[in-house]
């Protein structure tokens, strides 16, 4: 009796251990991209190519992947810039897709068109994709402008090819 209780409870932390074990997909992960910072020079803003680094924590809450993001200059001479929320569009062990809101431009100026259409406003999406392969992920990202003419009547839509690509690896300390 006290032997078949013993394997019955040893089973069960077994399969608890194996059913809390987390797809290789999540943890902490950080990888360095080209991108350009806008620097003043004598009062003038002039546009330079720099390296960042981007920290990309994926966790799982629920059956749910929750993905958080930030990025920085790689020389850590700025403070970090964190993204919106990541709402998550398709997920798998090996892929997750999402969409972040970037908000509204209302600041146009009289003059400001787009095919010809005087803009009112235009909303911005990024839609970023992560793929985990071989031991690290493989970023990508794109954006969606929505434009609106001056009485608010969506007009067009433009959507980026992929940018951004570039790769992350796992925050291992103990490299």
């Amino acid at each position: 009796m006290k032997k078949g209780l013993l394997v019955s409870i040893l089973s069960l932390l077994c399969f608890t251990t194996a059913m809390a074990q987390e797809p290789a997909i999540c943890g902490d992960w950080i990888g360095v991209f080209k991108s350009f910072n806008i620097i003043n020079t004598n009062g003038d803003r002039v546009k330079v190519d720099a390296d960042y680094k981007r920290y990309i924590r994926i966790k799982i809450i629920d059956g749910n992947y929750i993905v958080r993001m930030k990025t920085r200059i790689a020389d850590n001479s700025e403070p970090f810039n964190y993204w919106a929320e990541c709402q998550i569009i398709e997920s798998n062990e090996r892929m997750i897709k999402w969409k972040m809101d970037l908000g509204s431009d209302y600041d146009w100026s009289p003059d400001s068109k787009h095919k010809g259409i005087p803009i009112g406003h235009a909303d911005y999406y990024k839609y970023c994709t992560v793929i985990h392969s071989n031991g690290s992920l493989k970023y990508s990202e794109n954006m969606l402008t929505i434009y609106f003419d001056k009485q608010g009547r969506e007009f067009d839509k433009e959507r980026t090819p992929e940018m951004d690509k570039h790769s992350l690896y796992k925050d291992d300390s103990d490299w």
